[in-house]
């Protein structure tokens, strides 16, 4: 049965760090007589029946709880609802939830997806689906709530920062098609190219935008923006991190206690490709490896979407303009059960090229720019390091730093005439604009956000 390699969602193993033949393990004989006699008296003596398999179910769930919040068991459902969230295609809303100290917390939201176009925003947690309470559900339960058939309504009730009071929203299910990649047109030859997650098309989809960038007027800077980037597939931010990075480049490297789990990941087809596929980097235009580049970066920018930003950052490719990222720099693997369930394991933390740690950590901008002043509504985003038993950090984050809690942004006003961050990024690729005066030039250049072709 096949291994994924994770980041925030699906990979697989053969296409990143090479699997290894399982070893066996010494099972303490005290702690396992302790597990079957527990097990012998419940089915004895307890009041009703119990369900057998229930029982193993929920001890394997509940050994997983004493890990890291990123490992987990997957049941059947669990495994299917994965699959096809990255397939592509799936009916839903378009939100991404975690549980965060007990909370149901909205991690990210789609873009014009159906909770986007309800107001939805990410940080809002999660009080009641259809008007039943969540408390005591697992993250897996509360998705299988929210999806349905194409057209229903579910019924959400929110808590959002501050004093406001709770608001329930009706949200209608829909098919949702995963685009990625989107491209903005801004005056003086600057393109902002904006990822909002990696997934299994973005590395096509990324070729194509830059393929239609190199006309006879190539852009003289682009801006990549990995703002609400919850991360991904690896080998889609490794292809990604390829683009705009020489063959042969480190991306990332990990480390972990079994072989599989050290590697050094560079810019290669081994690591990005597809077996039997051909080198989607070879498509690229010449032009990708050498053009001004800057990259946008938020507390909401995670796992492989900091992957991305941090080898950019050091290879010196381009600046990065933001706020710290969240902080995941850990990998997980899915291990395939028996009976069609799995273990979803944290195996190997990753490192950037010059060997920082991402992990409860995140990475620092090379120019620190706050996103214009919130609302007293706006809520504050959890990072990495605020979960519950998360890896910690192998060298502290100063407290100062710790204590700063970034505000979770809206992706609509990405790209706006307000957004600080891109301002910042298109002064430092277009030199020649004086930082006030003509900014106001850059801006009316805008166009609208443009899909790629067959989106």
């Amino acid at each position: 049965m096949k291994r994924w390699m994770l980041s925030a969602a699906i990979g697989y193993c053969a296409a990143t760090l090479p699997c290894h033949a399982a070893e066996p393990v010494q099972i303490p004989k005290e702690e396992f007589e302790q597990m079957l006699d527990s097990y012998q008296l419940v089915l004895r003596d307890y009041v009703e029946p119990a369900d057998r398999k229930k029982l193993f179910t929920e001890a394997i769930r509940g050994m997983m709880s004493a890990l890291d919040p990123h490992s987990r068991y997957l049941d059947k459902a669990d495994l299917e609802d994965l699959e096809r969230i990255h397939s592509g295609q799936y009916v839903g809303i378009g939100i991404g939830v975690e549980m965060i100290n007990g909370q149901v917390l909205i991690r990210d939201v789609a873009e014009n997806s159906p909770a986007d176009k309800q107001g939805v925003r990410a940080g809002d947690s999660i009080v009641a689906i259809d008007g039943a309470p969540l408390f005591g559900l697992r993250d897996s339960q509360v998705a299988s709530r929210v999806h349905g058939e194409p057209g229903t309504k579910v019924e959400l009730t929110l808590a959002r920062r501050g004093n406001t009071p709770l608001r329930t929203l009706s949200v209608e299910r829909a098919t949702l098609q995963e685009h990625t990649v989107t491209v903005q047109h801004l005056d003086g030859d600057i393109a902002r190219i904006r990822i909002a997650e990696f997934g299994g098309n973005t590395a096509a989809e990324l070729i194509a935008a830059l393929r239609q960038l190199d006309g006879p007027r190539p852009v003289k800077g682009i801006v990549l923006d990995l703002r609400n980037n919850p991360g991904g597939l690896l080998p889609a931010a490794v292809a990604v991190a390829g683009a705009f990075l020489p063959q042969g480049a480190m991306v990332f490297s990990s480390t972990g206690r079994i072989p599989e789990s050290n590697s050094k990941i560079t810019v290669s087809p081994r690591f990005y490709g597809k077996p039997g596929s051909a080198d989607a980097c070879e498509q690229l235009p010449a032009f990708a490896q050498d053009v001004p580049l800057a990259v946008l970066v938020n507390g909401a920018s995670a796992s492989a979407a900091e992957l991305v930003a941090g080898a950019i950052q050091d290879h010196g490719r381009g600046k990065l303009f933001g706020t710290r990222t969240y902080g995941k720099g850990s990998i997980q693997t899915v291990f395939p059960l028996t009976d069609e369930s799995a273990i979803k394991l944290t195996i190997a933390r990753y490192y950037t090229p010059n060997g920082r740690e991402v992990q409860a950590q995140g990475i620092v901008p090379d120019v620190a720019i706050a996103p214009a002043v919130a609302r007293g509504d706006d809520a504050l985003l959890f990072r990495e390091a605020d979960m519950a038993n998360h890896l910690p950090a192998s060298s502290a984050v100063p407290e100062t730093e710790a204590s700063q809690r970034p505000v979770a942004e809206d992706s609509k006003t990405f790209g706006s005439a307000g957004d600080r961050a891109l301002q910042a990024a298109i002064v430092q690729l277009h030199p020649a604009l004086p930082s006030g005066q003509a900014l106001g030039s850059v801006w009316r250049g805008i166009s609208a956000m443009l899909r790629l072709p067959g989106s």
